[in-house]
């Protein structure tokens, strides 16, 4: 067997670095369905960053943040959308939304395992992703005032 040099080892790295790089970029981005019933994907919020909120009709921590999580929506710099914790139905989330208040995008993942994020083992829990849909970061508990002001500054100074 031949000696293979530095070189060549640099080389063969960086030809499987490009090859899991072009199959990662080939592979679908992750699809939910929202209350309507609509298929979504998450490359459908491509562009700026989006703020992914797990929340359940049972934890009054994720009720209190909707209306401010709604007002982030509103603003229009990080796209918001909700996850129910528990499974639902398109025609849940819409009763849920209704009867809650809830002025955000809430959505039913396809496939949690194909999303950038794993799936909370608390609530409320946020994953901030950045305009092309890598995890930036989370955000374990009740999102305040203070704490939007500072992801919204940190999303700002984003390159």
């Amino acid at each position: 067997m031949g000696r293979v040099s530095g070189k060549d080892m640099e080389m063969k790295r960086i030809c499987w670095l490009i090859v899991a790089a072009l199959l990662g970029a080939c592979s679908p981005a992750p699809r939910f369905t929202d209350a309507t019933g609509q298929a979504v994907s998450l490359s459908d919020f491509a562009g700026k960053p989006l703020l992914v909120n797990y929340f359940a009709p049972w934890c009054a921590p994720c009720l209190r943040e909707m209306p401010l999580l709604a007002a982030l929506h509103r603003e229009g710099q990080i796209g918001v959308i909700a996850i129910n914790y528990d499974p639902a139905s398109p025609a849940e989330l819409t009763a849920l939304a209704r009867r809650h208040g809830i002025a955000v995008p809430l959505l039913i993942p396809e496939d949690e395992s194909r999303l950038p994020f794993p799936r909370p083992g608390a609530l409320p829990t946020s994953y901030l992703l950045d305009g092309e849909g890598r995890l930036l970061e989370t955000l374990v508990g009740e999102l305040d005032e203070a704490r939007l002001v500072a992801l919204t500054a940190r999303v700002a100074a984003l390159p």
